[in-house]
């Protein structure tokens, strides 16, 4: 078996950074090869070349779309099963009987469309939600910089502060000798600071 990588490995190897690599996990996850779930989900090798076609259209100004495009024609789509089956495990328990009648309503009008319609809408649907969680990670580091940054602004304004009480201090001590020496000289008569 090949060796895995981890988020960080492939943004050494491209050149791209992590937050870059998972933005675009997030958008295009069905497409990149990976074992393991949450922190500890790893990358095939093959998955390098993923990153790179999504990198290079996103260079050209491509929609997500377009690059989805791209990606189905050149690679092969990856559905975790087990994940899908926990998540409708999931969403069947928490239904309630009203939820079954609106589910039922919606199903009878979704039936009149065509299978292709259906599976547009749901494919668009779909990657609208990726494209929301992608956003929710981007602004969740964000936030974790800019606490990050907001502590570091403290450090540096705390630093300041006692330089700067420590520079007055100093020039304090500094102005008071050389007063104190100005008066020792005026206070000395002629005779004395001329044979000093």
């Amino acid at each position: 078996m090949s060796e895995l990588l981890s988020i960080k490995e492939i943004s050494q190897e491209l050149g791209i950074p992590q937050s870059t690599l998972r933005y675009y996990r997030d958008l295009f996850m069905d497409y990149l090869p990976a074992a393991g779930e949450g922190k500890k989900k790893r990358f095939y090798p093959e998955a390098v070349v993923v990153f790179q076609t999504i990198a290079k259209g996103m260079h050209k100004n491509k929609s997500a779309d377009d690059i989805a495009s791209d990606l189905n024609q050149r690679f092969t789509r990856f559905i975790d099963v087990n994940e899908a089956e926990e998540k409708t495990q999931e969403s069947s328990a928490t239904y309630s009987q009203k939820d079954e009648i609106h589910q039922s309503q919606a199903l009878t009008s979704l039936t009149q469309l065509d299978g292709s319609a259906i599976m547009a809408v749901v494919a668009s649907q779909n990657q609208a939600l990726q494209q929301i969680a992608a956003t929710i990670s981007i602004v969740n580091e964000q936030q974790e910089e800019l606490h990050n940054l907001k502590q570091e602004v403290n450090k540096l304004e705390e630093r300041l502060e006692k330089e700067l009480t420590d520079h007055f201090q100093l020039v304090d001590t500094q102005l008071r000798q050389a007063i104190e020496q100005r008066e020792t000289k005026k206070t000395k008569s002629f005779w004395q600071r001329l044979f000093a």
